[in-house]
């Protein structure tokens, strides 16, 4: 999905969906509805042409960061009088809201984290970890809650991918708070809100794959990529409103890159959704390492990266029910030998991430 998105135009539409992309969080109004629907894509709001039961807009998207905009009494009475005007029993669409991670921090209570993420069916939070300096504020002073069983989010490793899934692991904490098993999506994005000066950095195309990756492994159910790099106008060298408009029509250097990759990224999440969309089975492979096992058909796949931002080598010890002695690593044209129930691989920066397939 994209946050914002410019479907006004076939090629542009066609060029988005070649990127993997199949869904727009919002768009112009004036976009002609008959444009989205013959390129099967999907959205989350309503063309003003479009007719009441369009069937493209699969969702509604009710509100954006209402939890840093609003105090909390009328940041809820908003939010619930717009889930009830989006109610998916009177509409059929789901709704889903964006917060900032904020909500996710020690500064709030775990009642009103649940409060507001109980007024959608789906949610997300924002916080760009690799582009904005939020990460260098203070000495270990950041304000996230620590995921159970993690290590917290401090200034040594938070402007890595692993941050990422700490953010989701946190809203997983959200659903337990909630009693609910409801979905959650990543928010990276595709181009520095700020550009590269005043401490913002641009993303190198790994580091947009990366931000992904770590996401899918703790559970993100969804990618919504933000596009739009609006902050410090008067010293940002790289303003873009879209992205991924700006790659196509103007070919534009200091964004083009990270559009390939998170083209690139988007397929191959999409080639391995058979596999992400099945159940997750909890085992610890090891020290060091940050991952996700799955089982379909016939083969155990394991998602992996190293854990808070470290890299090096890791070995896992695999569950007594894979049995294979050779483990493919998807995508990467190699095979590695599992000896004693175990096998070996090393993780070059902390943005590295493997994909196994191994036998049952």
């Amino acid at each position: 999905m994209v946050w914002y998105g410019s479907p006004g135009s076939d090629a542009q539409l066609k060029y988005d969906k070649a990127l993997g992309i199949n869904t727009y969080a919002q768009g112009n109004p004036a976009t002609p509805s008959a444009g989205i629907t013959s390129n099967g894509m999907f959205t989350l709001f309503s063309p003003s042409d479009a007719p009441a039961d369009w069937a493209s807009q699969v969702g509604t998207l009710l509100d954006d960061e209402v939890d840093g905009r609003f105090d909390t009494a009328s940041g809820l009475a908003h939010m619930r009088s717009l889930a009830a005007q989006s109610d998916p029993a009177k509409t059929g669409r789901f709704t889903y809201a964006n917060w900032t991670s904020g909500i996710l921090t020690y500064d709030r209570s775990m009642q009103f984290s649940v409060d507001f993420y109980n007024t959608a069916n789906v949610n997300s939070v924002d916080q760009y970890f690799y582009a904005v300096p939020q990460c260098d504020w203070g000495d270990n002073q950041l304000r996230w809650r620590t995921p159970q069983g993690q290590n917290p989010i401090n200034t040594a490793n938070c402007r890595t991918a692993s941050s990422y899934g700490k953010i989701i692991s946190l809203q997983n904490e959200v659903n337990a708070a909630r009693g609910v098993q409801a979905p959650f999506w990543a928010l990276p994005t595709v181009v520095s809100t700020g550009g590269s000066t005043g401490g913002y950095r641009q993303l190198t195309p790994e580091q947009t794959k990366a931000q992904v990756w770590a996401s899918i492994i703790h559970e993100a159910r969804g990618i919504v990529w933000f596009s739009q790099s609006p902050d410090q106008q008067n010293i940002n060298d790289c303003i873009s409103g879209d992205a991924f408009a700006d790659a196509r029509l103007k070919g534009t250097a200091c964004l083009k890159d990270q559009v390939a990759a998170a083209g690139a990224v988007n397929n191959q999440i999409k080639a391995l959704a058979p596999v992400i969309n099945t159940q997750s089975y909890v085992w610890d492979f090891g020290d060091g390492i940050d991952s996700m096992l799955k089982v379909k058909d016939g083969s155990a796949y394991i998602f992996a990266m190293g854990q808070d931002g470290t890299t090096g080598s890791r070995t896992f010890t695999l569950p007594a029910g894979i049995t294979g002695t050779q483990v493919e690593v998807v995508g990467e044209g190699r095979t590695l030998a599992v000896q004693g129930g175990s096998f070996t691989d090393s993780f070059a920066n902390e943005y590295t991430h493997h994909v196994y397939r191994i036998t049952l």
